[in-house]
């Protein structure tokens, strides 16, 4: 238990030290995933075009594995990622029509109920990313309250809900580049989305969550965007996990 106490802590601590760039938070992060020895199984999904692959390469790659932006829509299976001792399963995207979706959501509903070697549940958290540039659309809470929620079992806290771009929201007028981080105003914004999007999932299903709001990042030409809340993002994923980090 103490070991336990320990890392909870450590990871607060880094996340809220300002001393640290949001780049050597991530590395300090991925490093203390790779301390526990224990394979941790992410599912993540989201619509066609939220930054999977973004989000996936700007935290866990480490060099070994490039993940591919646009997956052709030919592309039906689940890939399979192995960073270090974090495993990460990344779902086509959704809203690319219903005959697509229905496939989509048959192959992540036979993942949720894949079990390891041990007979546990393979996946110990399914992340859902949001596109935090746009409405929120229908088809990301039809498929998390008819598709993930009622097919993660007993244990609802394997679902964790990101809203990526934060950047982009608000259309981008807003945001604070100098310091790469929201004004006031688009603060507010987000976290109103946040609110929103937990009241709604609550009403669907019945299931608490919290969002976090993030920026994956990006280059554009030779002006790359960087990164923003990524390392509290990856501090959401290993708090989410920990049981299984700690399984005997």
């Amino acid at each position: 238990m103490q070991q336990k106490h320990f890392t909870d802590e450590f990871m607060q601590e880094i996340n809220t030290d300002n001393t640290f760039s949001e780049s050597e938070k991530i590395t300090v992060l991925r490093h203390l995933a790779r301390l526990i020895d224990h394979k941790v199984n992410i599912l993540i999904t989201g619509e066609s075009g939220c930054g999977k692959s973004s989000t996936i390469n700007a935290l866990f790659n480490a060099g070994k594995v490039k993940v591919e932006h646009g997956a052709t829509p030919e592309t039906m299976e689940i890939s399979k990622f192995e960073l270090d001792n974090i495993v990460i399963y990344q779902c086509p995207g959704l809203g690319d029509g219903k005959e697509a979706d229905e496939r989509h959501s048959k192959n992540i509903i036979d993942k949720l109920y894949e079990k390891d070697k041990n007979g546990d549940l393979l996946i110990d958290l399914v992340l859902v990313i949001l596109d935090g540039s746009t409405r929120a659309s229908f088809t990301s809470f039809e498929f998390i309250n008819n598709v993930i929620v009622p097919n993660l079992g007993q244990n609802k806290k394997r679902l964790l809900v990101a809203i990526n771009k934060a950047d982009m929201a608000m259309y981008g007028r807003v945001w604070n580049h100098s310091e790469n981080k929201p004004t006031h105003e688009l603060e507010k914004f987000l976290e109103e989305k946040v609110s929103l999007t937990r009241n709604r999932i609550k009403e669907a299903t019945g299931v608490d969550i919290e969002p976090i709001y993030y920026a994956a990042g990006y280059k554009d030409g030779n002006k790359p965007q960087n990164p923003y809340n990524l390392s509290k993002l990856l501090l959401c994923i290993l708090k989410s996990t920990k049981t299984a980090f700690y399984k005997n």
